[in-house]
């Protein structure tokens, strides 16, 4: 293989780990969001005599906080991948 075809290659092989990385955080995040807003939606609807505006309000509240979660974990991980390319910068 010739010097330009390894450096291309190696190229495609870093951009590789990055996106599985990326890939397995935001699956991650993603699912423990979504287990958030689960337990949260089991609480809300527990008393069944309550208002149908509060229930909304509350199952509402449930999912936003599990996004929340989510994004804020995939926020972290852009934050650790930006250090680590500056690690390997300076490298």
């Amino acid at each position: 293989m010739s010097r330009e075809n390894e450096e291309f290659s190696e190229i495609f092989r870093e951009i590789n780990r990055k996106f599985r990385y990326f890939t397995a955080n935001y699956t991650t995040a993603v699912k423990n969001g979504a287990d958030i807003a689960k337990q949260k939606i089991m609480e809300s609807v527990k008393n069944r005599d309550q208002p149908v505006d509060i229930l909304l309000e509350k199952l509402f509240e449930a999912i936003k906080t599990g996004v929340q979660y989510a994004g804020e974990r995939m926020i972290d991980c852009g934050v650790d991948m930006v250090e680590q390319m500056k690690k390997n910068k300076k490298k």
